[in-house]
């Protein structure tokens, strides 16, 4: 169902901007935005704490914690253009980063943006999720920020991204990509005290329509 309505967004025109939701609607909306973008390819550059790139949950294939591994594994988007920004905690486990090295995917975890700070690692970011693709899905996850600043979510991770490096950076990637498709996730209203997420969570997208607006003009 999802799959379906994202790829009529974008087959009418508009740029689908899917809000969650937890991650496992990536999987079908970026799925149907390579669909209808191609013979062009995709990158993705997706903001986490977490990789996401399980094999299965408990038998779950498509599960939040295993969207990435489904839209390599199925071929929607190569491995080496799939790049992570924001991980850290204790997931995902050996065998897991095992996997994804062997697909050639990259990643910036928390400690490389505190060491070089997040502007410059959003460049290296855009250079590789465009290592060959034409375009650029835009995939958040709300827990990339610091629990201080973004608590309603299902798996906080302290030792986070700042608010205002998150709106940054989304600035920063949607004014020098071409955009064609971003979802939003992980945000858990019942957690949200003075939805203090939820605020987050839509600057966020209005960030994102901002920056196209600004290329429009």
């Amino acid at each position: 169902m999802i799959h379906e309505k994202v790829f009529q967004v974008a087959d009418a025109g508009p740029i689908p901007i899917v809000l969650g939701g937890d991650h496992s609607i990536t999987y079908p909306s970026a799925a149907a935005v390579a669909r209808h973008v191609w013979p062009r390819t995709v990158g993705v550059i997706h903001f986490d704490a977490h990789a996401d790139t399980g094999a299965d949950q408990w038998g779950n294939l498509h599960a939040h914690g295993q969207p990435m591994r489904r839209l390599i594994e199925e071929g929607w988007v190569a491995g080496k253009n799939f790049v992570q920004i924001g991980l850290r905690g204790y997931w995902p486990d050996k065998a897991t980063f095992e996997w994804m090295r062997e697909q050639g995917m990259r990643w910036h975890a928390m400690t490389e943006i505190e060491e070089r700070g997040s502007e410059a690692v959003l460049a290296d970011a855009i250079v590789e999720a465009l290592d060959g693709p034409d375009v650029i899905y835009l995939s958040v996850d709300i827990d990339v920020v610091d629990p201080g600043m973004a608590p309603a979510t299902g798996t906080p991770e302290s030792g986070g991204m700042l608010a205002r490096e998150l709106l940054r950076a989304v600035r920063q990637i949607v004014s020098q990509v071409e955009l064609v498709g971003m979802d939003v996730v992980e945000v858990s209203p019942p957690y949200d005290h003075a939805e203090i997420t939820a605020i987050l969570a839509h600057r966020t997208v209005m960030e994102a329509i901002s920056a196209l607006g600004a290329k429009q003009r």
